[in-house]
């Protein structure tokens, strides 16, 4: 019975679908495509995350979420939302007697309806609001039979499809994430793991000698994969002794999810440019707008690994107007803000503080304006732009140090830079090196880290 009704759900699942984790809940969004691009409903979006109408009057409409006010204009690329316009990255459709939007609008209109850090992983169709994510280590032990634990920090309730020298795992509810994309090993019993996500849902690989089976633990906190019992006919499988572990970077959580959670400092990294805006042509091929990703994606793991919570503003090739970034960055009350930028000619990396082109403004009453809403983050702002050149130049990369009047930097509220990698147009193969990009995250992150603990060491 039970297998009967997983085959007829997944019948039912739609072909295409966009899965939306919070901390409450999971909940799907069927995907359509509408002229070569993807589209979902407007209301099929908010509706399961609050109390929402949409009403039409001609091409106007009106959404009410919770107690917020956006309207929306069939045929339009923008909309406004708390009296603020936000880009659409592409243009609403009325059809139906419902309102589609471009896939791509879910991050913005999400982010700016719920004031919460939303990440989208716009080719998996996977979207996380605040903070939802599970995250896992995996430890190989090796002894006489080779076995492979892992540990969740949330309960998990997989499918399990078992082949003769295969596990995978199916993670269809659960927000599974992980910057592990292949981990080998030297090992006769545990071949490899490897993580994938697509249409909604996260998936885990481990592939073995003949005979591996998997067990999921009562609690669904950790599942155990090991090769057959050890039988005379069966002798183990010759390994060297000890273990080795990969750690996914597990930020904390409260016991009881229904208890309010305290903010959490987190390191708002903010790759530039994205959709129409290509940034600057690098190459032949290569735009600036697609290194910045890159970049953000090591910036946020090796943060991640030194204990630091953060979130990309950006993950997917999407238009997000300077105001925009200004605006979510404030609204989710980043802790730190960082833009990762990239342009020739140069060499190394520059490393850019706010500036004011008159003097630091004062405020008028008890309030800056929004051009000037840097002002009181300034000094801490340029101790963070002079500990990551620090950082970086211990790690042996040419580094610039600046300061200017750069959007949306002035508009933050919070210490913020801008990282700009910078080099030579002979030289351009190294903007993509695995190596290089490594190198300067890592010593953007060291720097990040050396600011918070002065912070700390200062309350």
């Amino acid at each position: 019975m039970l297998l009967f009704c997983t085959l007829l759900l997944c019948v039912a699942d739609p072909e295409r679908q966009l899965t939306v984790y919070t901390p409450q809940r999971t909940y799907s969004v069927a995907v359509q495509d509408h002229q070569g691009q993807l589209y979902v409903s407007l209301l099929a979006l908010v509706e399961p995350l609050g109390s929402a109408t949409l009403n039409a009057k001609g091409k106007d409409w009106k959404l009410q979420f919770n107690d917020t006010d956006a309207v929306f204009a069939d045929g339009s690329d923008r909309a406004k939302v708390r009296g603020k316009q936000i880009d659409l990255n592409g243009k609403a459709t009325a059809e139906n007697n419902l309102l589609m939007v471009p896939l791509t609008s879910s991050f913005p209109i999400l982010s700016a309806l719920l004031r919460k850090p939303v990440e989208l992983h716009l080719g998996a169709r996977r979207l996380f609001v605040d903070d939802a994510a599970t995250h896992f280590t995996a430890e190989l032990k090796k002894s006489e039979q080779s076995s492979l634990l892992l540990n969740f920090d949330h309960p998990v309730s997989p499918t399990v499809i078992q082949e003769e020298n295969k596990i995978k795992l199916t993670f269809k509810r659960e927000p599974l994430v992980s910057d592990l994309i292949h981990q080998p090993w030297d090992d006769k019993t545990i071949h490899s793991m490897s993580f994938s996500e697509d249409n909604g849902i996260a998936s885990l690989t481990v592939d073995g000698a003949s005979g591996i089976s998997a067990s999921v633990a009562n609690d669904g906190r950790s599942i155990l994969i090991q090769g057959p019992p050890i039988t005379a006919a069966n002798p183990p499988p010759t390994t060297q002794e000890g273990s080795t572990s990969v750690t996914q970077p597990q930020p904390s959580h409260p016991s009881n999810e229904t208890e309010p959670r305290a903010p959490v400092f987190f390191v708002m990294i903010d790759p530039g440019h994205g959709g129409n805006d290509q940034g600057a042509a690098l190459g032949e091929k290569l735009l600036e707008k697609d290194i910045t990703v890159a970049l953000a994606r090591k910036l946020k793991s090796e943060l991640q690994e030194r204990g630091i919570a953060a979130h990309l503003l950006r993950d997917a090739d999407l238009s997000i107007s300077l105001e925009q970034r200004a605006e979510t960055t404030n609204e989710q009350h980043a802790g730190i803000y960082v833009a990762i930028h990239a342009g020739l000619p140069g060499h190394g990396v520059r490393v850019y503080a706010p500036g004011f082109t008159s003097g630091v403004p004062t405020p008028s009453g008890k309030f800056l304006t929004w051009e000037n809403a840097q002002a009181n983050y300034l000094v801490r702002s340029r101790a963070l732009a002079k500990e990551i050149a620090a950082n970086l130049q211990k790690k042996n990369v040419q580094v610039s140090s600046l300061s200017t009047p750069l959007r949306p930097l002035n508009n933050i509220n919070a210490p913020a830079v801008a990282v700009e990698l910078a080099l030579n147009p002979d030289n351009i193969p190294e903007l993509t090196s695995q190596k290089f990009q490594t190198t300067v995250a890592a010593g953007v992150a060291a720097g990040i880290v050396q600011l918070r603990a002065q912070q700390e060491g200062q309350r």
